[in-house]
């Protein structure tokens, strides 16, 4: 029976684009948009911490640990985020576009249900929440209040990470881009009026941050249930709450969610076993993790992009298309690292400074730890492409246990090592940084080689039934 839905004609352009246009120019156009977009994304967690050092290097190492715990939170965002966007795009590019519609009903109504329980639940009990997770007592008392307004803001996020996957998975990055713009001016201006003009504190910082989400929060509410679209609309009528609809999108992201959780934690027990450094040392970790997250955000918009062009032209049978998609990916990612390491190496000083105003003390910790850090660009040519392969496939179990392995089979046990038997400074935060994202190469080749025969055993199957039918 014909779909009752049709694409519109911009629609149909971006489909044509993304199943028979040139793979290198399709990947530069989706994912250039979304680099920006992460970059920015990355910008506004660095500019809290800017503001933040303004106040006191301590502010500012409250203002990283913070963002870091919040994190946990909006995992479980972004994990189903991920799942929305590998099932949608791969039901766009099958044709079916009415499965598309009812999927983004349903889970805008399930994450509107996972928001307000969690509001519920954790807000009331905040303090016993960070005592039990190890938060400093200094922090607890003098950051509740920013932890309340940014966990309220990531709550906020969820609907966001949801409705920047759906325009993801439709390949609309230029949208994205101008969202995320127009969201920031209103994050900067907010936040440098309170700051310099009426010295407000940290809590503000969060404040600013929840009002530019608000921003994005309405312009998705708008274009969700606009009728310009007939595809990736909204509709109460559309909302299905069963395991047909809802498992296939929860079951591919359970893992990510979990991978999500367990490293944000995993980050958290990295900052506990730091503070043995000092405290100083765990705002230098958060700070030069922020930077070096910033330094491979052109990679990640390139995958990005990748697992839509690798999604869609999955369910349009196309795996010639797909693994060609996979071999440009290494290749536009091989020339992301080049571009951004060279100056991000060369004015290092610089950079870190800017973090570190007035305090000498605080730039000799945080710039050595940052030059091991902005190393992840040269393992993440590997690692983001494979796992764009990974997702587009839907094995987001081995997404899960490659995370774990990075954290509890090298990260934390190396951390361990340096502190007990080496005479290494603080600059340890960022030596086993590099070191696990290296050592994680391994287990992916192994994943990696396993994963393409699979792909290429199956595709010949399905081509001797098509040819015996």
């Amino acid at each position: 029976m014909p779909e009752k839905i049709q694409l519109n004609q911009k629609e149909n352009a971006q489909r044509e684009l993304i199943l028979k246009g040139n793979i290198f120019f399709t990947i530069l156009k989706l994912g250039f948009p979304i680099a920006i977009f992460q970059i920015l994304n990355q910008l506004f967690r660095l500019f809290d911490t800017f503001m933040a050092a303004g106040i006191s290097a301590e502010a500012a190492s409250m203002v990283a640990y913070f963002s870091q715990m919040n994190l946990v939170v909006a995992s479980l965002g972004s994990g189903l985020a991920i799942g929305t966007a590998l099932k949608i795009g791969l039901a766009y590019g099958q044709g079916s576009y009415e499965q598309v519609r009812k999927m983004i009903s349903s889970i805008l109504a399930f994450v509107a249900i996972i928001g307000l329980t969690l509001a519920v639940v954790v807000i009331p009990s905040v303090t016993p929440f960070l005592r039990f997770i190890g938060a400093p007592t200094e922090f607890i008392t003098a950051g509740r209040s920013f932890f309340i307004v940014e966990f309220l803001t990531t709550l906020l996020m969820f609907f966001n990470m949801i409705y920047i996957a759906i325009e993801k998975a439709q390949g609309n990055s230029k949208r994205i881009l101008k969202l995320n713009l127009v969201s920031m001016v209103i994050k900067i201006t907010l936040t440098t009026t309170a700051v310099y003009i009426f010295d407000a504190g940290i809590t503000f910082l969060a404040a600013s941050t929840m009002a530019s989400q608000s921003f994005i929060f309405g312009i998705g509410i708008y274009n969700l249930t606009s009728k310009k679209s007939e595809v990736f609309r909204f509709s109460p009528k559309h909302i299905e709450l069963s395991k047909k609809v809802l498992r296939p999108i929860i079951y591919a992201s359970l893992p990510i969610i979990f991978s999500h959780m367990i490293f944000n934690l995993g980050k958290t027990l990295i900052n506990t076993m730091l503070i043995s450094y000092g405290p100083l040392v765990v705002g230098a970790s958060g700070i030069g993790g922020l930077l070096a997250g910033a330094s491979t955000m052109l990679q990640f918009g390139m995958k990005e992009a990748a697992v839509t062009i690798m999604t869609q032209n999955r369910g349009a049978g196309q795996i010639g298309r797909v693994f060609k998609t996979f071999k440009t990916l290494i290749l536009t990612n091989s020339v992301a690292a080049v571009i951004v390491f060279v100056p991000l190496w060369l004015f290092a000083d610089q950079i870190t400074g800017i973090f570190a105003i007035n305090d000498p003390e605080f730039h000799a910790i945080l710039l050595p730890i940052y030059r091991y850090m902005i190393f992840n660009v040269w393992s993440f040519i590997f690692l983001t492409s494979a796992n764009g392969l990974f997702l587009a496939f839907g094995y987001t179990k081995i997404l899960s246990f490659l995370a774990a392995s990075t954290l509890f089979l090298f990260r934390i046990p190396l951390l361990w090592i340096f502190e007990a038997f080496t005479t290494v400074g603080s600059e340890v935060a960022g030596l086993v940084m590099m070191y696990s994202n290296f050592l994680t190469i391994i287990p992916t080749l192994i994943f990696l080689f396993y994963v393409v025969r699979r792909i290429r055993k199956e595709a010949e199957i399905e081509r001797g039934k098509t040819l015996l039918s």
